[in-house]
């Protein structure tokens, strides 16, 4: 059951890779596209793929741990009704259209990006794919983790994993509604 359920996290992982290298390819920077804001107030593409790295990267240290089996489970996380909850609330927002808040830890740097961010983006795509299988050990065991951003935060491995995943999608719809607009 854990191995399928890492098997298709791999294969929605790939998939959404192949989805941004389409789209990320398809533009051309020399004319900014993807640095262009549809607003003041919204990122442009490329600041949405610097906030995936953030986000993505933050988590890379605990799976380390997780992997070294050198993690400390968050206190709050003794209690795993609490963490299972909140692991439900934070994937169901990832479904919803309004706008969510993120942590400042996680917001990207207001400038113009080049293709080495793109180059980066990939790069970290094939770590978060090497860590799935290195994490496949840890799966299902119901281990609680703190959110990178919050320690208060907690929620398992496997809804991380699912979080990480849904909110890359997310953001993806994001980037083909602000490009099919500009």
């Amino acid at each position: 059951m854990i191995k399928e359920k890492a098997d298709a996290w791999q294969m929605e992982l790939t998939e959404i890779t192949w989805q941004y290298e389409k789209i990320l390819e398809d533009f051309d920077l020399t004319i900014t596209t993807l640095n262009v804001k549809p607003s003041p107030e919204q990122w442009s593409p490329m600041e949405i793929v610097h906030h995936l790295i953030l986000v993505n990267t933050s988590y890379f240290p605990i799976f380390d741990q997780i992997i070294l089996q050198r993690y400390k489970s968050p206190m709050i996380g003794k209690l795993p009704f609490y963490g299972s909850k909140m692991g439900n609330i934070i994937l169901a927002s990832m479904n919803k259209s309004s706008k969510i808040k993120t942590f400042n830890s996680w917001k990207p740097s207001d400038k113009l990006h080049n293709n080495d961010l793109k180059i980066k983006f990939f790069t970290q795509q094939d770590l978060l794919s090497n860590y799935l299988q290195k994490l496949e050990p840890f799966l299902g065991k119901n281990l609680m983790i703190s959110s990178p951003a919050n320690k208060w935060i907690v929620y398992p491995l496997d809804s991380a994993i699912d979080i990480i995943l849904a909110h890359e999608k997310r953001h993806l719809s994001q980037i083909k509604n602000i490009l099919k607009n500009i």
